[in-house]
């Protein structure tokens, strides 16, 4: 699966990004200026490698 597909739509900003996820999804970035919503089991499988890391958990 290609990476575009598996971050979607990128966020300038963090706060914009922690309404709009649902509880059981994270936020994650890699330069802490644009900000994914990806799903835990996309981020643990695929994106933990490629230096992403998580800003906002589940249920936050």
């Amino acid at each position: 699966m290609e990476l575009t597909a598996i971050l979607g739509a990128s966020y300038d900003s963090l706060i914009e990004a922690k309404v709009d996820k649902s509880p059981d999804e994270i936020v994650v970035t890699e330069n802490n200026e644009t900000f994914y919503i990806v799903s835990k089991s996309d981020y643990e499988q695929k994106l933990a490698g490629l230096n992403y890391k998580i800003v906002v958990n589940t249920g936050e």
